[in-house]
C-alpha cells in the first residue's frame, strides 16, 4: 500500500488523474468503434438476404441493440484496462523522471 501512495505522490500525478477521464472516454470510443465496425455483418445480412425467413430477420432486428450494448460493455471494460495500464506507466516514468537529480 505504501508504493501505491508513492506513486500517488509523485509530482505530475494529478494532473494524470485530471485527465484520465477523458483519456478513458476517448479508449472507450476507440475501441468501440473499432469492434462496431465489423460486429453487425452477420445480423446485417440475416436482414438484407432474401433466403432468410422473416423470423429470423426480425430476431436479427431484435438482436441489434442487445449486442450494441454488449460490444460497448466488453470496450469499457477494455479501456478502463487499458488506462489503468497507462497511469501505472505514467506513475512510474514520473517518478523515475523525479529521481534525476536536476542540476
Amino acid at each position: 500500500m505504501e508504493d501505491f501512495r508513492a506513486l500517488l505522490d509523485v509530482p505530475g500525478m494529478g494532473l494524470a488523474l485530471k485527465a484520465s477521464p477523458i483519456a478513458g472516454v476517448a479508449i472507450w470510443l476507440l475501441i468501440t468503434v473499432a469492434l462496431w465496425r465489423g460486429g453487425f455483418r452477420d445480423l446485417v445480412e440475416r436482414m438484407t438476404r432474401p433466403r432468410w425467413s422473416a423470423r429470423e430477420k426480425l430476431h436479427a432486428a431484435a438482436m441489434i441493440p442487445v449486442r450494441a450494448l454488449m460490444l460497448a460493455m466488453v470496450a469499457a471494460i477494455a479501456a478502463a484496462m487499458s488506462l489503468a495500464g497507462l497511469l501505472f506507466n505514467a506513475a512510474i516514468i514520473l517518478n523515475l523522471v523525479s529521481l534525476i537529480p536536476s542540476g
